[in-house]
């Protein structure tokens, strides 16, 4: 075998984020890449063409997966990732699983609704009312595609547990937290099984994964505030083309009117 072949075949995912997103997957995420791991949190654009298929069922599972393996990376957090934790787990039998977990249900469906409304702004179509862009760019597209995966694990319907929710009782998306980290405990044998709030720090993921404490504190990546400084931040892009159009058709109407006033002349 060469040494070309040797590397590709040792390529394979180490460790397994399971946690839904917002339960600290982007401080997880920075943690094992000071512990030496290349992790993997959200599908990279080059990559949304395959999860985009894999959600409309024209493209599988194992192929979405396997564009961040290609890549290099090996650990995974985060969703969609955290939604095919079963199916790494069969391609990649040594994987050890992390299922992050917040304080309490209640915590988690706060901070989901932030993370909602961040998508909500994303994917809105164009409109007069809401002149945006931004589902006019391929991998925006099909992120907006990918993310009819979520849920759909523990039977939900494809989209539900980002869009629908706002339309179910009270207390139901807490219940869908629940559903999630049950399901992940009951299929992950429990001496590949860490649950890990993020405020524990190093000591339990460190004995976990059998590596050192580094000498640096537990990284601790406040997601909540860059998803509002974003919306915002989208919403001023969608609407300050207006003003910029605006302007040139003024300057624009402006000088043909004095060119023409010239050529009267």
């Amino acid at each position: 075998m060469s040494p070309m072949q040797s590397a590709e075949s040792d390529k394979s995912i180490r460790v397994i984020g399971a946690g839904l997103g917002r339960t600290g997957t982007k401080s997880l995420q920075a943690a094992l890449d000071l512990l030496g791991f290349r992790t993997y949190h959200f599908p990279l654009p080059a990559h949304s063409a395959a999860w985009a298929a894999c959600a409309e069922g024209t493209g599988s599972v194992a192929a979405a997966i396997q564009t961040a393996v290609d890549a290099g990376y090996d650990a995974t957090c985060d969703q969609p990732m955290a939604d095919t934790y079963a199916e790494q787990m069969d391609m990649f039998k040594n994987a050890k699983v992390v299922l992050t977990v917040r304080d309490s249900p209640a915590k988690w469906a706060v901070s989901w609704r932030v993370l909602a409304d961040f998508i909500q702004v994303q994917e809105r179509p164009f409109s007069f009312w809401y002149p945006s862009f931004i589902q006019w760019i391929p991998f925006m597209r099909n992120w907006k595609k990918m993310r009819n995966l979520l849920g759909v694990h523990f039977g939900l319907k494809p989209g539900e547990l980002v869009r629908g929710f706002r339309n179910q009782p009270e207390g139901w998306l807490e219940k869908q937290y629940e559903a999630h980290n049950d399901a992940v405990k009951r299929h992950v044998p429990k001496d590949k099984l860490l649950v890990f709030n993020v405020k524990e720090g190093w000591e339990p993921l460190c004995k976990f994964l059998g590596k050192d404490v580094p000498e640096v504190p537990f990284p601790n990546v406040n997601e909540s505030a860059e998803l509002k400084r974003a919306i915002i931040m989208m919403k001023t892009v969608s609407y300050g083309w207006i003003p910029f159009v605006a302007g040139v058709a003024c300057v624009s109407l402006v000088a043909i009117d004095v060119i023409g006033n010239r050529v009267r002349k």
